[in-house]
């Protein structure tokens, strides 16, 4: 029993130091990242240290009326008196000014950078990452996470940072002219940090809770906007909005628990912190009666503790959005902290020009379940040949194709392009080769042109035009009202598929790739688009070492040769003629899908 008990003890202090080095990570990290602008943040204390002896003589003055200006009626004094605090309030005001612009400066700055650097990682992340991630988690964290952060460090550091400067100042001040009474004030000091540290704890648990649910409301907005064509194929709108009311009513009653955590402390701990203003007038009223202080000095000491009060309320004002901010950043943190799994070596070869010869030597894969995908493949692509790797769903197709465009690196094997090996090659160089057209074609939102002009980002009017012609896209692209400027719309929703994939070709085609990676471009289409399709891909294919993905074997008959893939091995390999000859895998595939036609 008593093991058990030191056994508990022992996890909890581990589990306390563990969360204490994170909180320390966390901070060190933020400082790293806003020590890079550190000239405004410099400035930032340095006004605010002037700005605090401002604030500290100011209750010296009014001592100074109180005590000797008004007993000797110093009538002539009081217009003085009136400048100098007035004076002195213009140029605290002047510093104020400076004071915030040099923090929100520093505070921009800093979450820019941060905002910046998570967008690049994240750019630089494998495709692993983004097939375990959803889209409006990782929106929430570059938008919602980052603002976060970016409310405390640019809103409220300087406030932090004034009242900090005269609460160190004030005590001072209070130790060296009055040491008992300082003494006293500090007693509620430890029970405050107590309750400021506990209530800390419960409200990162339960800030925590609150951001995933927000991560829910976002994903299921990006989910629900996206697909917003199934959901009023099926009707069920009623549904989708039921759903989001349960997330958003989940979210309200998180962020109620904390307000009522936070409710319950505020009080309490504004409570122990007045108890500093009742001790200075209990103990300075016994003072001034006793002859050992005046009334000015009195004044001027109720003045100083409400200024050491106010670091302790502000701070206890703020424990909501600095927990919320501790837990935004730590978020940011864990993508930054994400490893690329498809790494370059230091000094990678540039690829300047490739011939395209394509091989794959003893490649085995398996995903993150450990179930292989690929064993101990073997093919050889030659400069300028075509071929189409056919096979049951799920036999591995469209792995080989990432593999070859190194989305994924091989656990055993490697894979060559003109004899050097994938991972000896920068991955810009490399994809500079190298044109994909997906099966599900994705637009981005903007023009036709833009979207053509994404494969040669500097190309001219003539060439995106000539890329156009050569898709087979430029007919139905000048019978837009708007031509080249016409709007795609969200992924291409203005679209239809033969013109999505006829647009994606002409890309692919603009950027003139020596290697073209095909996902069956023609799946999905009717037969009219599929003709058109297929006349571009032979225009595409021309000259080109082309890896194509086929889904429908009608569409690969003019390949130099067809790859047979089931369970991640070859199984056969030839031409149309030869494979349909041998009466093999291919054949019954082939023959499977025309029954189904004929049917």
């Amino acid at each position: 029993m008593k093991a058990d008990v030191i056994g508990q003890i022992t996890e909890n202090d581990a589990e306390a130091l563990q969360q204490k080095n994170e909180r320390v990570n966390f901070y060190k990290r933020l400082f790293r990242y806003g020590w890079q602008h550190k000239r405004p943040f410099l400035w930032a204390i340095f006004l605010t240290i002037c700005a605090s002896f401002i604030n500290f003589f100011i209750p010296q003055i009014n001592r100074y009326v109180i005590d000797v200006i008004i007993p000797e009626k110093q009538f002539n004094m009081l217009p003085w008196v009136g400048v100098l605090i007035l004076s002195m309030t213009v140029v605290a005001g002047v510093l104020l000014f400076f004071q915030l612009y040099a923090i929100k400066l520093f505070g921009q700055k800093t979450i820019n950078s941060l905002r910046t650097d998570l967008y690049e990682h994240i750019q630089h992340l494998s495709i692993s990452f983004f097939e375990n991630q959803r889209t409006g988690e990782l929106i929430s964290r570059l938008a919602g996470d980052v603002d976060i952060v970016g409310n405390l460090v640019s809103a409220n550091l300087i406030a932090i940072l004034i009242d900090s400067f005269a609460f160190v100042a004030v005590f001072i001040y209070i130790f060296v002219s009055n040491w008992p009474l300082a003494f006293m004030i500090a007693l509620t000091w430890p029970l405050i940090i107590y309750l400021l540290q506990f209530s800390n704890k419960k409200l990162a648990t339960i800030f925590s809770e609150a951001i995933q649910k927000a991560d829910l409301i976002s994903n299921h907005l990006q989910d629900t906007i996206a697909n917003i064509k199934i959901i009023k194929s099926f009707g069920n709108e009623q549904y989708e909005i039921q759903r989001f009311t349960e997330f958003s009513r989940d979210y309200m009653e998180t962020n109620l628990k904390a307000t009522k955590l936070w409710s319950i402390f505020i009080p309490i701990i504004n409570t122990l912190n007045e108890l500093g203003n009742l001790i200075t007038l209990v103990f300075g009223a016994w003072g001034v009666m006793v002859g050992k202080l005046t009334i000015g000095e009195l004044a001027a000491l109720l003045t100083y503790v409400n200024l050491l009060n106010r670091p302790i309320n502000r701070f206890n004002g703020l424990v909501d959005l600095i927990q919320r901010a501790m837990v935004a950043a730590q978020r940011i943190f864990v993508v930054l902290d994400t490893e690329l799994e498809v790494r370059e070596k230091e000094n990678p070869i540039e690829l300047k020009s490739v011939q395209g010869n394509l091989r794959f030597e003893e490649v085995s894969f398996a995903y993150q379940n450990n179930e292989s995908v690929i064993s101990n493949l073997n093919l050889d692509i030659k400069p300028g040949m075509s071929v189409a790797l056919v096979g049951s769903s799920g036999a591995g197709k469209s792995t080989v194709a990432k593999i070859a465009a190194r989305f994924y690196d091989p656990q055993k094997g490697r894979v060559l392009l003109d004899g050097q090996d994938l991972r000896d090659v920068s991955l810009n160089s490399l994809r500079s080769h190298i044109g994909i057209v997906p099966q599900e074609t994705l637009l981005l939102y903007g023009t036709v042109r833009e979207n053509i002009a994404y494969g040669k980002l500097d190309a001219t009017d003539e060439e995106i035009e000539a890329a156009a012609k050569a898709a087979n896209a430029h007919d139905f692209i000048i019978s837009f009202a708007d031509g080249y400027q016409s709007i795609v719309g969200e992924q291409g929703v203005k679209l239809s598929g033969g013109q999505k994939q006829r647009i994606a070709i002409a890309r692919v085609l603009l950027k003139n790739p020596q290697i073209v990676i095909l996902d069956e471009a023609t799946s999905a289409l009717d037969s009219e688009s599929e003709q058109l399709i297929q006349e571009s891909v032979k225009q595409l294919f021309q000259g080109r070492t082309s890896l194509v993905i086929a889904h429908r074997l009608s569409t690969i008959y003019h390949v130099d040769s067809i790859v047979v893939i089931e369970k991640g091995e070859i199984v056969e390999t030839g031409t149309h003629a030869e494979l349909i000859a041998q009466g093999g895998r291919y054949a019954y595939l082939y023959g499977l899908q025309f029954s189904e036609i004929g049917k």
